[in-house]
């Protein structure tokens, strides 16, 4: 379990640990347009192999697939430190998201097979308040490194730690017995956050070239549901788990609720600086009220869950707190003060962390054991799918409303977003013109945060949807 937990901290923390360097790779790069990218192709790829790597895991023993998944991902993260333009970090974030699918599959299996049922909410309320820790520290951790070290080396810290935790996988780690790989979503999905990613800014929406890419991703998503279809159980994503309610119900409340979570933990930052005019480090220290409100609420939900028996409870009440705290967080404009920042925040990081760790425990409960793994690498890629489009069009409202409000500030009406970093706006402002540039940033973020709303309200059909069952009674495999 020690390797389940180190390779969990190390990942997570890069998941998110570029969010308050945003900024700053804007003002080194030179462009605010590649900035959801930077999130986005690391969950792009990070989504697209999950269920590739979790019939790697049916088919071939753990510790090759879990040590390659590690290799890839040091190299991901090495090339993302020495990047030399937004293309080359992009690149590297991708990598080193396909390594972290395979290994965050890897340690979903291993729990399940090491552990029996009902003391798994334990050792994966602990595994999830350590994961949720971690994301939610990576952006304090990359602010600090960003102010007085450099934005490489939220990068570059990772390798020492990734090179022992590599070794001791290899020498220390006990391998399991194996117990059936297709094509996967890529090409799908790169569509889709290509247009995304384009519409707005590099060509207008209804352009030959977005319009293409929507056309594309809905034809080619078709075809992958037909030919899931065809192939039955030997399907990377077996359809017949999507025919029990309860399994639909819990994976939209994972992907709506992390979707949301996600979205403010990579956006927050970069309000903090530049609507604020908070330095890197600072804006990393905000993030600490979420980092403690969602320690408390995954750990909380961990013991309650092991104490009642019943995890359905933690679900609803998650979800009607996360739609609280998102409709404070929408009053939030470049002059809230400090007080207001910190306990909305703080409610919003203490309802995400009662509710993302009980979706794994929900389909231990629904499902047979021999649809686990894969159902763990279904629940690993709706995590994942969720956050990386929610980003991407947060992505979209960001800087189509960015151009079109600093457009509307007296001196800036020809400043173009793609050749200026998001902090350089507001040094190169005049005194007279501070305010409104300020204004104007937060009034762009003003609809992502309607948009984290929008999100937190929906998981209330997944969470009331979903079957309540006892884990105080053990199946007759595990006893």
């Amino acid at each position: 379990m020690l390797s389940v937990y180190a390779v969990t901290i190390l990942t997570a923390i890069d998941m998110n640990i570029v969010a308050t360097a945003v900024p700053v790779l804007t003002d080194y790069f030179h462009t605010v347009v590649n900035v959801g990218w930077y999130a986005t192709a690391f969950r792009l790829c990070y989504c697209a192999f999950q269920f590739l790597f979790g019939k790697a895991y049916t088919l071939f023993p753990i510790k090759p697939v879990f040590v390659l998944s590690n290799v890839i991902w040091i190299l991901g993260v090495t090339l993302c430190g020495a990047a030399a333009s937004p293309n080359i970090l992009i690149a590297g974030r991708a990598i080193a998201g396909l390594g972290t699918a395979g290994l965050m599959a890897g340690n979903a299996l291993i729990i399940v097979r090491s552990i029996p049922l009902h003391k798994r909410p334990l050792f994966q309320g602990l595994q999830a308040g350590i994961e949720g820790v971690s994301v939610l520290a990576g952006p304090l951790l990359g602010g600090v490194i960003t102010q007085y070290v450099d934005w490489r080396w939220c990068f570059y810290i990772n390798l020492p730690f990734g090179g022992a935790c590599l070794i001791f996988i290899v020498y220390c780690f006990t391998d399991a017995t194996p117990r059936k790989v297709s094509g996967g979503l890529l090409q799908k999905l790169v569509a889709l956050f290509l247009a995304l990613a384009w519409a707005g800014t590099e060509y207008a929406w209804n352009s030959t070239t977005i319009i293409g890419l929507f056309v594309a991703f809905a034809a080619l998503f078709v075809v992958f549901v037909v030919n899931q279809h065809k192939r039955g159980d030997a399907a990377v994503l077996p359809l017949r788990l999507f025919r029990r309610r309860s399994v639909v119900a819990t994976l939209s409340f994972a992907c709506l609720l992390n979707s949301a979570g996600n979205v403010l933990d990579y956006y927050l930052p970069t309000y903090f600086q530049s609507a604020h005019e908070y330095s890197p480090a600072q804006s990393g220290y905000l993030m600490i009220p979420i980092i403690i409100g969602g320690t408390l609420g995954a750990i909380g939900q961990g013991v309650g869950t092991s104490i009642t028996g019943q995890y359905g409870p933690f679900m609803l009440g998650a979800s009607v707190s996360m739609c609280t705290a998102c409709g404070l967080i929408t009053t939030f404009s470049h002059d809230t003060s400090l007080a207001k920042l910190i306990l909305y925040t703080a409610w919003s990081g203490l309802s995400y962390g009662s509710g993302i760790c009980v979706n794994p425990i929900a389909l231990q409960a629904i499902l047979p054991d021999q649809d686990i793994p894969i159902a763990m690498s279904t629940l690993l890629f709706m995590d994942s799918v969720g956050p990386a489009i929610a980003i991407a069009i947060a992505q979209v409202i960001f800087t189509n409303g960015l151009s079109i409000n600093l457009a509307g500030v007296s001196g800036f009406e020809n400043v173009s977003i793609g050749e200026s970093g998001l902090t350089q706006f507001v040094k190169n402002a005049q005194v007279s013109q501070k305010e409104a540039v300020l204004d104007a940033v937060a009034q762009s973020m003003s609809p992502l945060w309607y948009l984290v709303l929008s999100l937190a309200c929906t998981t209330i059909f997944g969470a009331y949807l979903t079957e309540w069952r006892s884990l105080k009674k053990e199946d007759p495999e595990t006893t």
